[in-house]
C-alpha cells in the first residue's frame, strides 16, 4: 500500500507539548505536516525538538479553554503556515473524583480544557475548512466517558460530551469535505502516570507506549481517512472502536409500569440490536417499528 504523506498540510494540536500530543506532532511532522504545537507550557521547548529533527514546528501557548485563546492559536496556525488542514483536539486535564467529593470548580476545570476548548478551537477552524472545502478533524474521548468509571464523574462528563460534539460534527461536516472523528486511546502519559500505582505506570511505560497510539491518529488525519463519526480505541497495538446501539426491545400499546416489569429483561436484551447513523434515521425506524407491530395486534 502507498505510504501515508502529510506532505504541505497544516495540523494543530492541542495538548501537545508531552504525552500523547507530542506523539501526535512527531509522527504527522515526519510524514511531512507542519504543526502547530500548543500547550499553556512547554509548547516552545517541544517545537524546538521537533525542529531540531527537521520538522516544521511553531508553538503557541494560548489557552484553549477559553473562546480568546481559541482564536489565538488558530490565528497562529494561518499567520504561520496560511491553512489549517487538520485540528487534533487532545488537550484533557485529570480529576478523577466521586460525584461525593467532585467540587463546582473541579467539574468546571475539567470540563472546560476537554470539552468546552474542542468546542472552541474546532469553531475556530471550521471555516477556513469549509471554505477550502477539506478538512480532518480528531476529538478525544475516553473509556471512562463512553463506557463509564466510578469515582470519575468530572471526567467521565467531559468525555461523553466529546463524544455526542464529534457525532453532529460528523454529519455536519462530510458533505462539507471535513472528515471529523475520536481517538479513545490508552498510552502512558505524564497525565496517566499520575492516577496508577506506581507497578502500573511502569507496566503501561512498556506496553502501552504513544506511538502505538499514534498511527491511528495519522490514519484520520490524512486524505486516505475511511471513515467519519467514529470511535477508534486504541491502546498497545490493538484499534478497534466503539458504537452506540439501541437494542429492539418490544412494543405494548397498552403500556404500563407493571408490564414494562413484567417483560424485563427484553427493554436491555443486547441480543438483538441497531446502530443509527442520525437521531432522525433512529426515530423513524422506531416509528416504523412500532406501526409494524400495530398492524399486527
Amino acid at each position: 500500500m502507498e505510504a501515508i504523506s502529510l506532505n504541505g498540510r497544516t495540523a494543530v494540536i492541542t495538548g501537545a507539548a508531552s504525552g500523547l500530543g507530542f506523539g501526535y506532532a512527531r509522527m504527522l511532522g515526519e510524514r511531512g505536516a507542519n504543526v502547530v504545537v500548543n500547550d499553556i507550557t512547554g509548547a516552545a521547548e517541544a517545537a524546538a525538538w521537533l525542529a531540531a529533527d527537521g520538522i516544521k514546528a511553531t508553538a503557541s501557548t494560548a489557552d484553549v479553554s477559553q473562546p480568546a485563546g481559541a482564536r489565538a492559536l488558530i490565528d497562529t496556525a494561518r499567520q504561520a503556515y496560511n491553512s489549517v488542514d487538520i485540528l487534533i483536539n487532545n488537550a484533557a486535564i485529570g480529576r478523577y473524583t466521586p460525584m461525593s467529593e467532585a467540587t463546582v470548580e473541579e467539574y468546571e476545570l475539567v470540563r472546560g480544557v476537554s470539552l468546552d476548548a474542542s468546542f472552541f478551537v474546532t469553531r475556530e477552524a471550521w471555516p477556513i475548512m469549509m471554505a477550502q472545502g477539506y478538512g480532518r478533524v480528531i476529538l478525544t474521548t475516553s473509556g471512562i466517558g463512553l463506557v463509564g468509571e466510578a469515582s470519575n464523574v468530572s471526567y467521565a462528563t467531559a468525555k461523553a460530551g466529546v463524544y455526542g460534539l464529534m457525532r453532529t460534527l460528523a454529519l455536519e461536516g462530510e458533505p462539507l469535505g471535513i472528515k471529523v472523528n475520536c481517538i479513545a486511546p490508552i498510552a502512558s502519559t505524564p497525565m496517566s502516570r499520575k492516577h496508577v500505582t506506581e507497578d502500573l505506570a511502569k507496566m503501561m511505560e512498556v506496553e502501552y507506549p504513544v506511538d502505538l497510539v499514534a498511527p491511528a491518529v495519522v490514519v484520520l488525519a490524512s486524505e486516505q481517512c475511511p471513515v467519519a463519526g467514529k470511535v477508534l480505541d486504541v491502546a498497545a497495538g490493538r484499534v478497534g472502536s466503539f458504537f452506540v446501539g439501541a437494542v429492539t426491545g418490544y412494543y405494548d400499546r397498552e403500556l404500563t409500569p407493571e408490564s414494562i416489569l413484567a417483560s424485563w429483561p427484553l427493554p436491555v436484551d443486547h441480543h438483538k440490536y441497531n446502530v443509527f447513523d442520525t437521531s432522525m434515521t433512529y426515530m423513524s425506524t422506531v416509528m416504523e417499528e412500532a406501526k409494524a407491530e400495530g398492524s399486527q395486534n
